[in-house]
């Protein structure tokens, strides 16, 4: 039992630092498109491959998050709609990374900066009193 305890405050935590850290950088609408287009290719592979939710949940993942390691479907239409998994896949990984990598250098870079400004400062005042 205190495990459970546990893992639901863990889970607690972790959900209010990713919810701050996705509000901070902007990505809630990547997280809402990466959702949706799966979900929407779930149904459309439903649809056109004539196979069962769960089944259509497998293929769509499988095609969104292994990039196109496999054709999945049987119809041109199931094809198409892999297609366009693998490019989501593709194009949200791509967004994913710059986003991260831009959080990484920016909060490096900003602490250069400020270190920098106060080095000014300072250089400013000692050249200030040294004028007087």
């Amino acid at each position: 039992i205190t495990h459970i305890i546990a893992m639901i405050y863990m889970i607690k935590v972790y959900y209010a630092k990713f919810n701050e850290y996705t509000r901070n950088y902007g990505l809630g609408i990547a997280i809402l498109l990466l959702f949706a287009i799966v979900f929407i290719s779930m149904y459309v592979t439903s649809f056109v491959e004539g196979v069962n939710m769960l089944d259509a949940l497998v293929m769509s993942s499988n095609a969104f998050t292994s990039n196109g390691y496999a054709v999945l479907g049987n119809s041109i239409p199931g094809k198409l709609d892999s297609l366009i998994l693998v490019w989501g896949g593709y194009l949200i990984s791509g967004v994913s990374v710059a986003t991260l990598t831009s959080a990484i250098l920016m909060k490096y870079f900003d602490s250069k900066f400020e270190d920098f400004d106060r080095r000014f400062k300072e250089m400013e005042d000692l050249l200030k009193e040294y004028k007087k």
